[in-house]
């Protein structure tokens, strides 16, 4: 089969963690004898075997730490979402007949980028079911209704997100379903290992993630703190972080690492800790559960339903 992936997120280099759950995707499907095209707004160097990649406009608007995070710095960006979508439609027409389209991202991967090509899969993660929620409800239901038109599926990475595109569009319910996106931990180093190279002698706690207000870090960070004989790391970058190391003076910050580095990290750690509430199936704590590390964590998506049939995971109370 002929696949094309379109995404705002992909790792701009190898071992980029950035969309890594999209590469793992597109590797998967690349290793099962497909030929995928991967449509996104990054420079990659090369290709490899069955997994090609085409870029697209819209470098200035999609990147770290996030679109959102992008237009409140500077909003002419604005503009690049359009630029983004023209040329996606573009390079799917270039591409010619297509077996498959898979959007990551129901704005704009979908909608507008890709409507008109069959079969479509939506895939929606939680910033962009959140985007329409914000939408007015005419609007929301509009886009969906015109995917749902042109023969497109959805797929939710968490049961709670398709409660709420259901909320949006009762269409949606008969054309969706549950599948949370594939990780990549291979390779990951032992806890003793992890441990022994980045010279950890004492308890760990750590947090992964761009340093952004839905991620609540300095919620998280306050708690941890709480704990006694511990060292707290942060992995990940965005524009809190001048705030939150001046309010946390005792915390490490390392910076956005590449994707074995942050899973380093995680593997070394007694204790991953999540404290946002936005996302579907958050990918650094179903990283840390598969790599054997305790979690504790806000009730963000199906987490609250998993933690029962998860020993790992530890979900609080949600807040009123």
């Amino acid at each position: 089969m002929k696949i094309a992936i379109v995404t705002t997120s992909y790792p701009e280099s190898p071992g980029d963690a950035a969309g890594n759950f999209v590469e793992a995707e597109a590797r998967a499907l690349a290793e099962q004898g497909h030929d995928v095209y991967v449509l996104s707004p990054f420079r990659r160097t090369h290709d490899e075997p069955r997994l090609h990649h085409v870029r697209v406009a819209g470098s200035w608007l999609f990147g770290w730490p996030g679109a959102l995070e992008r237009l409140k710095q500077a909003p002419w960006r604005a503009p690049g979402a359009l630029a983004f979508a023209a040329s996606v439609r573009a390079a799917l027409a270039r591409l010619g007949p297509l077996d498959s389209v898979i959007a990551h991202w129901i704005v704009p991967c979908a909608w507008p980028s890709a409507i008109g090509h069959r079969p479509l899969t939506v895939v929606a993660h939680g910033s962009d079911v959140r985007l329409l929620s914000t939408l007015p409800r005419a609007v929301s239901r509009r886009m969906l209704t015109q995917l749902l038109s042109q023969g497109a599926s959805f797929r939710c990475v968490s049961e709670t997100l398709r409660r709420e595109l259901v909320e949006l569009c009762p269409e949606v319910a008969d054309h969706s379903r549950v599948a949370p996106c594939l990780l990549s931990v291979g390779g990951a180093p032992t806890r003793v290992r992890a441990r022994a190279e980045l010279d950890v002698h004492q308890r760990l706690v750590v947090f992964v993630g761009r340093l952004v207000p839905g991620k609540r870090l300095d919620l998280g960070l306050s708690a941890s703190q709480l704990l006694p004989d511990v060292q707290v790391v942060v992995v990940g970058d965005g524009p809190e972080l001048a705030d939150l190391r001046r309010r946390h003076p005792s915390v490490r910050f390392v910076g956005k690492l590449t994707h074995p580095e942050t899973l380093r990290w995680i593997a070394a750690a007694d204790l991953l800790i999540s404290a946002s509430l936005d996302e579907g199936a958050p990918t650094a704590v179903r990283e840390a559960i598969a790599l054997g590390v305790d979690v504790v964590a806000c009730p963000s998506g199906d987490l609250a339903a998993w933690a029962p049939n998860e020993p790992l995971l530890w979900v609080t109370r949600k807040p009123h």
